[in-house]
């Protein structure tokens, strides 16, 4: 019995070596430039898997332009760069295709605490984690203090975290990335969730960081740290086995709560729950506001079930969907919503995708995975390959894939058929765009906020390989399914539009007021 814990003893010994010697490597491929010839034939893997795969390629930039842009970039190559430094360049030209779901991320160092310090960390918040920022007008708000030092004032410009100024970075990242098309909402929310790796990329990892912060007339700086858990693991661990060694029962309320977020969906990171179902006008129950925060959490098919049962249940008669901040997510979660909201009794979610290569497609599915493990998946990647080929046919030259929504399906029999207002802003994307151009150009409700950072007529998404650049070892992802709604509207390039526009200011989010959700609950009102 001896000789197999020695076994597992030298196993964990010689992981955990090759675990460090990697982040080692890692850390220092990093600092390491890549060759002129290197970066060239990276771009060159880029532009021709684009050409490729790519669906809709042209749709925001010239054939010519993008050409022309690709050659720039190699002629500009005449030194070795740092891997991030290429990525900074590359990814701006991929910026200019004007899809959002393409991102060509950084390298990020990593940071591999040993032995009882990868508890305590793995458990721990880092400094960027416990506040929240808002950018707006090219100014940086805190507008979270998740901290325990009370002195921090919500609302605060943020001047400088490690002496780099928010601006500054705001001006090197942003060529980096786009929305769909030309709308212009989405980039402010899309900075505020770059905003943490941004700031890494510069600095580093850091258990502290001295950020600068302007107050009415005056400035006061902090120091912002990492927080640890303050129990022990092994104390804490203890006290749990005695207390459930106490309970005879199991506890019925922390069940339920488990349950509840398996079927709605918990995003235990953010901390929230994807739909959420309330009533925003106390002792009103025919108005119900619905949250849909993502279409990535939950069971969909049983949660909308729950939600609408209880929406007839209470005789709702007006019904507010949020979506804003929604950033997508999977079209069986998005359509079974939209097969609750739709008026006819039958519909078509989305229009069949128009894709490059019907043989192709499978393959570039599985891409990114690594070598090792084609042998391995080879049965499933061929099945997999098989019920793809099924799905796809040509018309009219084109290559086409049918995909959840496609084709035409009965609506509920319980859906909603009262009043619908629909809450959009420059976060609602991609999945949340699309229900929200068949709601509007169906005339199914009235849109309150912003134009949705979204393309309106749909996206390149709906499979998105991550590719590893072979030299750079950039991890760079692109869509192959040109996915439209089933309805479309005029203008190419802008985002579903509000019938009632409001924007929030600084001060309605600093101060957690809602102008717009409080504008629909007056018309309601008035009614």
């Amino acid at each position: 019995m001896k000789r197999p814990g020695i076994y597992l003893f030298l196993l964990g010994c010689l992981l955990t070596f090759v675990r460090c010697a990697n982040v080692e490597k890692y850390n220092r491929f990093m600092e390491t430039p890549l060759t002129v010839e290197a970066m060239q034939q990276d771009v060159n893997y880029v532009e021709h898997n684009l050409w490729k795969m790519h669906p809709d390629l042209f749709l925001y930039v010239r054939e010519d332009q993008l050409k022309t842009k690709f050659d720039s970039l190699r002629s500009a190559i005449r030194q070795p760069l740092l891997p991030n430094q290429f990525q900074l360049a590359l990814a701006s030209v991929l910026a200019d295709v004007r899809q959002g779901h393409m991102t060509l991320s950084p390298l990020v160092a990593k940071f591999d605490p040993k032995g009882r310090d990868k508890v305590r960390y793995q458990k721990s918040k880092g400094p960027f984690s416990q506040l929240g920022f808002h950018w707006q007008e090219n100014t940086l708000y805190l507008s979270k203090n998740g901290t325990s030092d009370s002195t921090l004032v919500i609302g605060s410009k943020i001047l400088a975290v490690e002496g780099i100024q928010p601006q500054d970075l705001y001006t090197k990242y942003r060529p980096t990335f786009t929305s769909d098309g030309y709308n212009t909402t989405f980039i402010d929310q899309a900075f505020e969730r770059l905003l943490p790796r941004c700031y890494q990329l510069e600095l580093g990892y850091r258990d502290s960081i001295a950020i600068l912060f302007s107050n009415a007339d005056s400035t006061y700086q902090r120091t912002v740290v990492r927080r640890f858990d303050s129990v022990d693991t092994k104390a804490k661990s203890e006290i749990t086995t005695k207390a459930v060694k106490k309970v005879s029962q199991p506890d019925q309320k922390k069940s339920d709560l488990k349950k509840q977020r398996k079927i709605f969906g918990y995003n235990a990171n953010l901390k929230r729950m994807s739909k959420q179902l309330s009533f925003p006008v106390k002792g009103d129950s025919s108005i119900a506001l619905l949250k849909v925060a993502d279409f990535s959490y939950g069971r969909p098919k049983e949660a909308y079930r729950r939600i609408f049962d209880r929406l007839e249940l209470c005789s709702v008669q007006y019904l507010i969907l949020d979506l804003r901040g929604n950033m997508g997510g999977r079209l069986s979660d998005v359509k079974e919503l939209y097969s609750y909201l739709v008026e006819e009794d039958k519909y078509q979610f989305v229009q069949p995708a128009v894709i490059t290569s019907k043989f192709n497609l499978p393959f570039y599915q599985v891409k990114g995975l690594p070598g090792w493990s084609y042998p391995v998946l080879s049965p499933f990647i061929l099945t997999g390959a098989i019920v793809s080929w099924t799905k796809t046919f040509s018309k009219d030259g084109l290559n086409y894939t049918h995909l959840t929504g496609s084709k035409i399906e009965k609506s509920k029999a319980g859906r909603y058929r009262g009043d619908l207002f629909v809450l959009i802003d420059g976060g609602t994307f991609s999945a949340a765009s699309l229900i929200a151009t068949n709601l509007k150009v169906g005339k199914r409700a009235v849109f309150v906020g912003e134009e949705t950072g979204g393309a309106a007529n749909g996206t390149v998404a709906g499979i998105l390989p991550i590719l590893k650049l072979p030299n750079s070892h950039l991890r760079w992802r692109f869509g192959l399914m040109d996915v439209k709604p089933y309805y479309q509207v005029n203008e190419m390039g802008r985002g579903v539009m509000p019938d009632v526009p409001i924007v929030r200011s600084v001060d309605d989010v600093i101060r957690a007021k809602d102008p717009v959700l409080d504008k629909v609950l007056k018309s309601i009102k008035k009614q």
